[in-house]
């Protein structure tokens, strides 16, 4: 349903981290960069799908990426806790969202709430 995204971030580089080390467990790498602005995707393909913006201010986000296994979704959590990012939602089912949702919730450097989400 969507084509692309994008967000914009005041910790240009540190989120372009980010997101270069919690995403490679879902399958999505970057796909392109310069001094402001990032491209990801999914492996295997050439499409950018999700971008982030050097911006001087940033209104924070939620945002579900889609996880193949309940182990993607764990080693999401497991990366971004051991590159010292914050939990913000431990690896589980989310019942009160749907009987066989499980995700993780990380903080990126900006505070968007990150998840990696997949249906058990």
């Amino acid at each position: 349903m969507i084509d692309h995204f994008e967000i914009r971030t005041i910790n240009f580089h540190d989120c372009k981290r980010f997101y270069e080390k919690v995403l490679l467990p879902l399958k999505i790498e970057i796909k392109w960069s310069d001094k402001s602005a990032a491209g990801f995707g999914i492996i295997g393909e050439d499409k950018v799908r999700f971008l982030i913006e050097k911006s001087d201010n940033c209104t924070n986000s939620h945002i579900a990426f889609s996880a193949s296994s309940k182990k993607s979704v764990e080693k999401f959590y497991q990366v971004a806790l051991s590159e010292g990012y914050q939990c913000n939602g431990k690896p589980g089912l989310r019942e009160n969202y749907a009987p066989n949702y499980y995700a993780a919730f990380v903080l990126d450097p900006d505070g968007n709430n990150v998840e990696a989400v997949v249906y058990l």
